[in-house]
């Protein structure tokens, strides 16, 4: 029998390809600043890539830089816009209305990131709907006796799983719903903590991923409401949060959350999250 769907379940399927250097790329940086700026441009594919669409991740030696290029084949962007949605708040011009509100603060940031570390951050468009590609270049480490990193692919949980992501950022919520599609799970996304508990009925979800600072009642709150409404159902309960205090945690613990997670999330930390794995710390 088929599940019904509530109004509030909002799937998104965007397919994606990670095409990697035939070897590790080794850049000298702040690693947090860095995956900042991926995970703006993660973010800003999936928000302009339409169900059914496309995203590819590469990376590139270059000569003495390294290149991450991200591309998509979503809504794209008109050429009179390509250098104006570097410009801090430039989602009040109209020209950028078209393209999509709010882009302004964070490509801004995205690029000052870039320039920071010595490189570059560039946008290409053929116009609207034709798709855009974000080329992030950094200049390569000198630390040639520095080892590359082994690099162990992720494995995702055996089993398909029902995801929901509960966070009023719009760009945190994107960038998870997009992760948990590649991974091929099904996924609700909703905003707030009373959408969490009217979705979860119908949905039914094996792992919730839940930010704490909700308009309304908070991830305490709706964890708490979950493990009451549901006592006998195998849910995992995942704190994906800007709040990382050990007061913080000690308040996940109470109130039944099985793995409270700092953002930004490491993506390793996340996948041993959902295959039940970790445990609250």
């Amino acid at each position: 029998m088929r599940r019904k769907q509530s109004r509030l379940i909002r799937p998104v399927s965007i397919g994606w390809n990670l095409t990697l250097a035939a070897q590790a790329l080794l850049v000298e940086g702040d690693a947090h600043r860095l995956s900042q700026l991926l995970t703006n441009l993660l973010t800003n594919a999936c928000k302009n890539t339409p169900a059914g669409g496309h995203i590819t991740v590469t990376t590139r030696y270059a000569g003495a830089y390294a290149e991450v290029v991200v591309k998509d084949n979503g809504r794209g962007i008109e050429r009179a816009a390509l250098q104006q949605i570097f410009d801090m708040f430039v989602q009040r011009s109209p020209v950028i209305e078209r393209v999509g509100g709010g882009l302004g603060v964070g490509l801004a940031l995205s690029r000052k990131i870039a320039e920071m570390h010595g490189g570059a951050l560039v946008a290409e468009s053929d116009g609207p709907d034709k798709g855009s590609v974000f080329t992030l270049r950094v200049p390569r480490s000198t630390q040639v006796n520095v080892a590359p990193p082994s690099i162990m692919p992720l494995a995702p949980p055996p089993a398909i799983l029902r995801v929901l992501i509960v966070d009023d950022n719009a760009d945190a919520a994107a960038t998870l719903n997009m992760l948990m599609n590649s991974l091929g799970h099904e996924t609700c996304v909703v905003d707030s903590g009373i959408e969490a508990l009217q979705s979860v009925q119908a949905f039914e979800p094996n792992v919730v991923l839940l930010d704490i600072g909700l308009p309304g009642i908070d991830g305490y709150e709706v964890a708490r409401r979950l493990r009451a409404m549901k006592p006998d159902q195998p849910m995992r309960i995942v704190a994906v949060t800007g709040w990382g205090q050990e007061a913080d945690k000690q308040k996940s613990r109470e109130a039944g959350i099985d793995v409270h997670l700092v953002k930004p999330v490491d993506a390793a930390e996340l996948m041993t999250a959902l295959a039940g794995g970790a445990t609250l710390h």
